[in-house]
Formats: structure tokens, C-alpha cells, sequence
């Protein structure tokens, strides 16, 4: 059967308040036994169970999403389509010019 935890040990477990607890245990969001209206006991092991599936695994930044915090140079990256400088310039000065002329 495993061990049974009661509420203010789950709390110290999990680091959260008892009202925390309550709010999971009323919304569904946790495994919980309830032996009579008051009385809950919560297994040890599924909360286990239920705190690895809550696990989030990091990964590493997509290279042209990572900004330069505190340095002038920021890259933002640019789509690797093979457009220069000079061609994007030549594209803003023939839009401007197409709208300056109405």
C-alpha cells in the first residue's frame, strides 16, 4: 500500500501552503484519499508519480533566438534566404519611392 502522507506533511514535501493543497484537492489536480468529509491522506508514492509527470525538461535555445543581454551588438537573426543588405535597401528605397509618389 505504501505510505500515507497527511496534509501538513505534504505541505512540507512540496514546500506550499495546506490552503494550496486544499485548492488542488477541490480542483481534482492532485491524487488524494478522502476517509470521511475532513480527512484526507495523500500516497507517497503517487504523489510521486504525480510530481515526475509535472516535470518539465529544459532545452538548450534555438541559436538565433539567443539576445545579447548587456552587450550593444544584438542578434536577433536573419532567415538565411540569401538577401544583402544592399538588396533590402534597394527594396525600402523603391517602396518609399513608390509611396512617395502618390
Amino acid at each position: 500500500m505504501g505510505k500515507l502522507m497527511d496534509i501538513d506533511e505534504l505541505a512540507e514535501c512540496l514546500g506550499v501552503k495546506k490552503a494550496t493543497i486544499y485548492s488542488w484537492v477541490s480542483q481534482k489536480k492532485i491524487p488524494h484519499i478522502k476517509l470521511t468529509k475532513r480527512l484526507l491522506k495523500f500516497r507517497e508514492q503517487e504523489i510521486m508519480d504525480w510530481i515526475a509527470q509535472k516535470t518539465v525538461s529544459a532545452e538548450p535555445p534555438a541559436k538565433s533566438k539567443v539576445l545579447a543581454i548587456g552587450r550593444k551588438d544584438r542578434h536577433y537573426g536573419r532567415p538565411s534566404s540569401g538577401l544583402t543588405d544592399e538588396y533590402i535597401a534597394r527594396i525600402v528605397r523603391n517602396a518609399k519611392a513608390e509611396v512617395l509618389k502618390r
